[in-house]
């Protein structure tokens, strides 16, 4: 056994919005670790050559597709993550996206993809995770935010409310979660 405090060894990692980025970055922190991972993106076939990255490492790596805006798809992602291990130890919440404008320019539409995908899909993914994780009594939830998160910033006005959102949730769903041994940061 490892002396390292991030020896992973044994454990399942999720890693959302993983085609490119911040995702791969953490996989390959986590694949490094240890982990064995779930990969996944709104197109599958985004995922293949991180898949064989990830694979070259030793690890194990389940490509899923996943729209975190579809109730639905996000149950699916659940469902087969859980089937292809058995467990869920970690999430990594990370698929994201940004608009940006002026804020007199925002319409609509720019508003609730950036708050459906970046508040509210990140919910019902650790919602959807987390019901695999409290019957163990185990699991680590990482939300991924910014510095958006306590600073706002001009032309990034979607972008900035979801992010102190995701930091307000962040809280509340440890507050909710820590007795079941889930950790949420």
């Amino acid at each position: 056994m490892s002396q390292s405090p991030f020896d992973l060894s044994g454990k399942v990692a999720i890693v959302t919005g993983a085609s490119r980025g911040l995702g791969q970055y953490f996989g390959r922190a986590l694949a490094r670790a240890g982990a064995d991972l779930v990969i996944t993106s709104r197109k599958l076939e985004s995922l293949e050559e991180f898949r064989k990255e990830i694979e070259g490492l030793g690890r194990r790596a389940v490509p899923l597709e996943l729209e975190v805006r579809d109730y639905a798809s996000i149950q699916r992602m659940a469902e087969a993550a859980f089937q292809a291990y058995g467990k869920i130890d970690i999430l990594v919440n990370n698929a994201g996206c940004n608009v940006r404008k002026p804020a007199v320019e925002v319409s609509w539409e720019d508003w609730n993809l950036v708050l459906e995908t970046n508040l509210r899909g990140p919910f019902f993914v650790a919602q959807a995770v987390a019901r695999k994780m409290i019957p163990r009594r185990y699991g680590r939830i990482i939300n991924i935010g910014s510095v958006t998160c306590v600073f706002g910033y001009a032309g990034i006005t979607p972008y900035c409310a979801s992010r102190g959102g995701v930091k307000q949730m962040t809280m509340s769903l440890a507050d909710d979660w820590g007795p079941y041994g889930i950790t949420v940061n």
